[in-house]
């Protein structure tokens, strides 16, 4: 990655580390020589998956299940609960098309659905209190677009108090945040593969509560016979496995995060969003995201003194420095493998810009 440009768009799309590329191919290869359904090691990729999402975000491989993207995990979870009727869908999310996807699927299986607007977390709790909702599924994300971190387990408490469910993205949030998935006290955790977690697109892990599942019955035709029988192992709620490709390459990305360790991660992305809020600042630009008395993830979203967002983006760009935008504000997103000479570079960058 740093051979062709600094990086800072974690939040959209990570780029594929070296291991990952190299085990893309090694899959590859098995594909050739093999054939998929020959080779042992492609067909238990997706419970090696399992496993290194589970030490990640502290929950039991069995909790994990596995879909293409985030849009076919929702809509198998949302259309295969078991509900009372009048049970309400209040969802939140920053793909304005996903949102819409998901209200329409709802609307068709004949459950109430509101989408509210992307909020930040001090609005959203004016929000919901307006809304009041009552045994309702609340989809919300843990970190939102623009790095505030959701007040969890107080807010679950509250929901659960009025007989709600709640499932989180978790897009945004893992592996910046420490707590876990037992520790957030949700039904339901998102986990598209990738953003922070470094993998390629076309995977997404879905985390359940074993209560949760009690009441989920399977929309698709499990791709295969998961190893424990029943709603015990998430794996048979899944439908056609992913590519072996892909959990080939997500596998190798898990394993570089845990192999550097979840603490010193975490650490690094914590130090780089503190220290580009603060020279932001020092250059004059306007930040939106939370600073230093509040959690954090890892993004810092900020507006230039007078370019617009777009600008910005593509005098960097020539410049060799990816960043992504969020309507007129310009989205830093910085990685653990992010240096400190590189921050350092960055600010005179800017500071000429």
């Amino acid at each position: 990655i740093r051979e062709r440009c600094l990086y800072l768009d974690h939040a959209t799309l990570a780029p594929l580390p070296q291991p990952a590329v190299a085990a893309v191919g090694e899959a590859l290869r098995l594909y050739q020589q093999e054939g998929f359904w020959q080779s042992r090691e492609l067909h238990q990729l997706d419970q090696k998956v399992r496993m290194l999402v589970s030490q990640i975000t502290g929950c039991q491989p069995s909790d994990v299940s596995l879909f293409p993207d985030a849009a076919t995990a929702l809509a198998a979870l949302f259309a295969g609960l078991d509900l009372p009727p009048g049970t309400e869908f209040f969802l939140t999310a920053e793909d304005p098309d996903e949102a819409r996807s998901l209200v329409i699927l709802l609307q068709r299986l004949g459950r109430p659905a509101t989408l509210l607007e992307p909020a930040r977390w001090a609005q959203l709790a004016h929000i919901l209190e307006a809304r009041a909702p009552e045994r309702a599924v609340v989809y919300l994300p843990w970190v939102d677009a623009a790095g505030w971190v959701g007040d969890f387990p107080a807010v679950v408490k509250e929901f659960k108090a009025r007989g709600c469910f709640v499932v989180l993205d978790g897009s945004q949030a893992v592996p910046c945040r420490p707590e876990s998935f037992p520790e957030l006290e949700v039904e339901a955790l998102l986990l598209p593969s990738h953003t922070w977690l470094l993998g390629p697109q076309g995977a997404c892990a879905l985390i359940t509560t074993p209560e949760l599942r009690e009441r989920w019955h399977p929309v698709f035709s499990p791709w295969r016979k998961p190893l424990a029988e029943g709603a015990s192992d998430a794996a048979c709620f899944e439908g056609q496995g992913v590519s072996p490709l892909v959990l080939a390459g997500w596998t190798a990305s898990l394993e570089l995060i845990l192999a550097e360790g979840l603490v010193a991660v975490r650490n690094r992305i914590f130090a780089h969003q503190r220290t580009m809020t603060s020279f932001l600042l020092q250059l004059g630009w306007n930040v939106a995201s939370p600073g230093a008395s509040q959690p954090v993830a890892g993004i810092v979203l900020a507006q230039h003194p007078f370019f617009p967002a777009e600008e910005v983006q593509r005098r960097l760009q020539a410049r060799h420095v990816r960043v992504g935008t969020l309507g007129s504000w310009v989205r830093f997103s910085p990685h653990f493998y992010t240096t400190l000479a590189e921050l350092d570079a960055l600010q005179k960058i800017l500071s000429s810009l």
